[in-house]
């Protein structure tokens, strides 16, 4: 766990994901960071999909695997329910966000594009 600058925030890397808090997480938080690698991946079609009509206007004719490839790596803000992507290969110019209500990702909302 280290504290990131640029985010503001303190955050840790597993597996391909970036979590991060507001406050250093006094708790051992693996059992956390695990369960939310396994859900995201698990449910990763699924937020493509969630996040697929509001790109395709943007950009165009693109499927679920296309939105996959160019998302980027995730950055999981536990502490506010959101995800971000702000190295996404879209246009590397905008930030997307939703939020989830609960740790399996199977309820999302507030799909936004900010940039």
């Amino acid at each position: 766990m280290e504290f990131n600058e640029d985010l503001g925030q303190f955050i840790f890397e597993k597996d391909g994901l970036i979590f991060a808090w507001d406050e250093e997480p006094d708790d051992d938080i693996s059992n956390v960071v695990d369960v939310l690698t396994q859900n995201y991946r698990l449910h990763l079609d699924a937020i493509a999909e969630f996040m697929l009509p509001d790109l395709q206007q943007m950009y165009g004719d693109i499927d679920v695997e296309t939105v996959k490839e160019k998302i980027g790596k995730p950055i999981i803000d536990y502490d506010n329910g959101r995800v971000s992507y702000i190295e996404q290969s879209f246009d590397n110019v905008h930030i997307f966000e939703f939020e989830f209500l609960d740790d399996a990702f199977e309820e999302l909302q507030y799909f936004s594009v900010d940039g």
